[in-house]
């Protein structure tokens, strides 16, 4: 991939597991965290939810592994194909949703204990 396309994919990333991140905190009061803590979260989720889709073969075609054969024929057309953009998304959405529901269950967690 280029540059230019690795800069989009991540950029899509970090702003799905942000909004993710975003809804699931105001949905989940548990969270109770600072709009600043949501969003790096939410960021840090889809970048690390979307970093492991790539490692499982079944999901990496989702998330552009280009290196696979079945991506070869984008090449002619370029790598950032629907699928990919929509694999980037929902991993990064799932990812930010994931990250504040560990935050919010550790932070109960610890709240519990006092």
């Amino acid at each position: 991939m280029s540059g230019l396309a690795t800069a989009a994919l991540l950029l899509i990333e970090a702003l799905c597991g942000a909004g993710g991140a975003f809804a699931t905190a105001r949905f989940w009061r548990m969270a109770a965290l600072s709009w600043r803590s949501v969003a790096a979260a939410g960021v840090v989720g889809g970048l690390a939810l979307t970093l492991l889709a790539g490692q499982i073969p079944a999901l990496a075609n989702f998330v552009g592994n280009v290196e696979n054969a079945v991506d070869a024929t984008a090449r002619g057309v370029g790598t950032l194909t629907p699928r990919v953009l929509i694999g980037v998304g929902i991993a990064g959405l799932l990812g930010g949703i994931l990250s504040v529901c560990v935050i919010g269950l550790v932070r109960g967690a610890e709240s519990g204990r006092r």
